[in-house]
């Protein structure tokens, strides 16, 4: 009996997917991130490995090396990213030497999003990016760069303009608004002269800093100005990952776009001005909901680059 692995590993979990060439899913898996860039080389290949052997045993079956895997994983972009998970993953036997792909994680959420058909997928969550496939099977990413280079529009870009914003405010360099104060309460400082101490002498993570950003929405759909300003920054930030993008690949017709992640698919305000700021850039996308999730895409992505034309089907579907 042939199988086939599908992986979709994020910055916060690992899902697996066993299944066969007809398609049919056997079990599913799932383990802690296995972002190398977050939580190390070693332990990426630990998670890989729990959730393959979880997978296995859902499926009722002893843990073996499958005939080929696909593994979409968060903070894989160069070709020197490619190589080293790729070789985590053959050293830990979960498909033999030269049969596993790697790919960004973003490949599963476009192959989900769009139930394998061309299109792009823009994900805006704690960081953001954008990939496109055409019909000729072309592809190109734009965005994925990380909080340090880039992330405009996801959490973590609009937390950092608010934060921008507000110390601009303590300093009477823009006019005082409640984003000033509700950032200090954030950060747990009375005043805006300590944020230099809370910033840069203790420990924080992108994902905390993101976890602002649904204040600023919040702040913006009571009608703080500033705090609008920010969302419409990050929107029209948003949509340049989308004429860059459509710009690189073939759409006769126009792309098929999907928003994902946790800012994108926020609701009003933010979500409808990323809406907004997509058309009026590109007004040939044709925005949609996504057809499937990211875990079907990896399933999806196990068979086709394996050659196979079916798609997965998942128990109970």
């Amino acid at each position: 009996m042939k199988l086939y692995l599908g992986i979709d590993g994020g910055g916060t979990r690992t899902r697996a997917v066993l299944l066969l060439g007809s398609g049919e899913v056997l079990g599913m898996g799932e383990a802690a991130s296995s972002n190398f860039n977050n939580v190390g080389e070693q332990e990426a290949g630990n998670n890989l490995c729990a959730a393959t052997e979880a997978a296995f045993h859902a499926a009722g079956m002893a843990f073996r090396p499958v005939v080929s895997a696909f593994l979409g994983l968060a903070g894989v972009k160069s070709s020197e990213d490619i190589a080293r998970m790729t070789s985590v993953a053959e050293t830990r036997q979960l498909a033999p030497a030269g049969t596993i792909t790697v790919k960004n994680d973003l490949y599963n959420a476009l192959a989900g999003g769009l139930d394998g058909e061309p299109g792009m997928a823009l994900i805006a969550g704690t960081g953001s990016n954008c990939l496109g496939r055409d019909v000729s099977g072309k592809d190109f990413m734009c965005g994925g760069w990380g909080w340090l280079m880039d992330d405009e529009g996801s959490g973590w870009g609009l937390s950092v303009d608010a934060l921008r914003v507000a110390v601009r405010m303590a300093d009477g360099r823009e006019t005082p608004t409640r984003l000033l104060s509700t950032v200090l309460a954030f950060h747990g400082v009375p005043e805006a002269n300590a944020l230099l101490a809370r910033l840069y002498n203790s420990t924080w993570s992108p994902a905390k800093i993101a976890g602002f950003a649904p204040i600023v929405i919040r702040l913006a759909s009571e009608g703080d100005e500033a705090a609008g300003a920010v969302l419409r920054r990050g929107a029209k930030a948003l949509s340049e990952l989308i004429v860059t993008t459509a710009a690189r690949l073939e759409f006769p017709g126009g792309p098929r776009v999907v928003l994902l992640g946790g800012c994108a698919r926020s609701g009003p305000p933010y979500q409808t001005l990323v809406e907004e700021a997509v058309r009026t850039a590109c007004p040939q996308a044709r925005l949609q909901d996504p057809v499937r999730d990211a875990t079907y895409g990896a399933a999806l992505n196990a068979l086709s680059f394996a050659k196979m034309t079916a798609h997965p089907v998942f128990p109970n579907q």
